[in-house]
């Protein structure tokens, strides 16, 4: 229970299952597994067995509260969330929002220009600025108005108080390991924790309640899910709320953890990053030509993004599960009923039982598939499942995606970044404390401004000093990026 309050259960669970091997016990009634095997096992439907259920210790609604599709215990009762949620998760809803995720983007570009404009470079927060593009985002996506974190240059009230929830929601499962003595526990979490969680759910109402009494014609989330307010083909007003207030996290923190991640490495690797922007400047003549459906064809780019899955996972600790009633198999280990599992991702993206030089950042090991020659062929690339498998994987993958690759294409294409000289350059992901997810803290990264000319692609790279690398292959003996003018 220590570990989860320190936010260090996801470091803590690494160091025994590094010890102890792929399968350690955790606490009395509590398995981790570090296997791929066990994504299937335990996540997903076999035959007429179906997938383990979610446990009441960690979901599920409070007594006299609506309840979200996270809370949603019941098999029949999650299918009814996830039928009317998925109208605004499909790859044809995400291209009907491109519009509304273009345009954010375009501001966080003009943002970013801006400290830039009349500086040879600029140090910035880069985890500040993701944070502020994708809260404005997912609120305009979610309420039907933006945070204008954007706009006013620093957090939204809100943001502050989502963190602060998640905590305050960790508190309280921790407290479910010890029924007997919970009240107890209870009285140790802090008032000011428990205060921003009210606070949460009071704003995320207000904005679900005037997002309802608007009529829009563009395609928000709550335009695409909500139908009728007795819930036979949508969701209930009451349940709309609860949904508000929870698909900020997945759709904010989420994502700016692994920006952030990705970010940190590439500057880390400036040769990986030098080859992602070539990829992006070969094929993008202009800006506006970036899109949705082109960037699904940067094949390194997509490499870049599932490596970043690998190392910043932004849900290390895993999602537990139950074993059901009449027990269950595990990794070909039968499990009595009521016993704890879950997959450990942290233990399994750093193993070297899965993949060569696991601690690396090595975005070519996704393109080694058909590439015996490559020291990375024989990873296995399906042990890491950022999305999570089975029925109740996650629903928000189109926007994210879209998301991830829009960002890192358009920053790399208009920027040049590099490590600041600085302590905040400094950050290593996987150490960041985890409550539900991983904790944001500051990361600088120096930015210049890229010169380019529009009738053909000159880049301000002189590719006289270094033949342009493709994904495959190193710089050529060329040990620093190319100069900048």
């Amino acid at each position: 229970m220590s570990s989860l309050w320190r936010g260090h259960l996801a470091q803590d669970v690494y160091a025994l299952q590094r010890k102890y091997g792929t399968i350690v016990r955790i606490a009395p009634d509590e398995l981790s597994f570090a296997t791929p095997q066990a994504w299937h096992d335990i996540y997903s439907n076999h035959g007429n067995t179906p997938a383990f259920p979610k446990s009441s210790l960690w979901h599920g609604a409070k007594t006299g509260t609506p309840m979200s599709v996270l809370d949603a215990l019941e098999p029949a009762t999650y299918r009814r969330f996830r039928r009317a949620m998925d109208r605004a998760f499909t790859e044809r809803a995400e291209g009907r929002q491109e519009g509304m995720i273009v345009s954010y983007v375009d501001v966080l570009m003009t943002r970013l220009r801006d400290l830039v404009e009349g500086n040879v470079d600029v140090v910035v927060d880069i985890v500040c600025w993701y944070g502020f593009f994708t809260f404005d985002l997912i609120g305009d996506l979610g309420h039907g108005e933006s945070f204008r974190c954007l706009e006013s240059v620093e957090y939204h009230p809100r943001v502050a108080m989502i963190f602060t929830s998640l905590r305050a929601a960790t508190y309280g499962a921790s407290s479910g390991y010890y029924p007997g003595v919970s009240w107890l526990l209870a009285y140790f979490v802090p008032e000011s924790v428990l205060r921003k969680q009210r606070e949460n759910w009071n704003l995320a109402v207000e904005k679900t309640n005037r997002r309802l009494e608007r009529e829009m014609s563009r395609p928000d989330i709550i335009s695409l899910i909500k139908r009728d307010e007795n819930g036979k083909e949508g969701l209930t007003i009451q349940e709309l709320q609860a949904k508000a207030s929870v698909i900020i996290v997945p759709g904010s923190e989420t994502t700016v953890s692994v920006l952030s991640g990705i970010t940190n490495y590439l500057v880390n690797n400036p040769e990986k990053l030098t080859l992602l922007t070539f990829e992006i400047g070969e094929k993008f003549e202009k800006e506006e030509e970036i899109s949705i459906a082109t960037l699904k064809e940067t094949t390194y780019l997509n490499a870049v993004i599932q490596e970043g899955f690998r190392l910043c996972n932004p849900t290390p600790v895993g999602l537990p599960r139950v074993v059901p009633p009449g027990g269950g198999r595990v990794c070909g280990h039968h499990l009595p009923e009521n016993i704890f599992v879950n997959v450990h991702p942290l233990s399994i993206s750093f193993s070297a039982k899965y993949f060569h030089k696991p601690s690396e950042f090595h975005p070519e090991r996704w393109l080694a598939a058909n590439d015996p020659s490559s020291p990375f062929y024989n990873d296995n690339r399906n042990a890491v499942q950022v999305f999570g498998v089975g029925p109740r994987s996650c629903i928000g993958r189109p926007l994210a995606m879209a998301e991830l690759q829009m960002v890192l294409a358009r920053t790399v294409w208009r920027f040049d970044l590099e490590k600041a000289d600085s302590e905040a350059e400094n950050l290593k992901w996987e150490e960041q404390r985890v409550f539900t997810v991983a904790e944001r803290k500051p990361f600088e990264v120096r930015l210049r401004e890229y010169a380019r000319h529009y009738n053909s692609l000159i880049y301000v790279f002189s590719w006289n000093y270094c033949p342009p690398p493709t994904p495959n292959q190193s710089f050529h003996g060329c040990k620093t990026k190319p100069p900048l003018k």
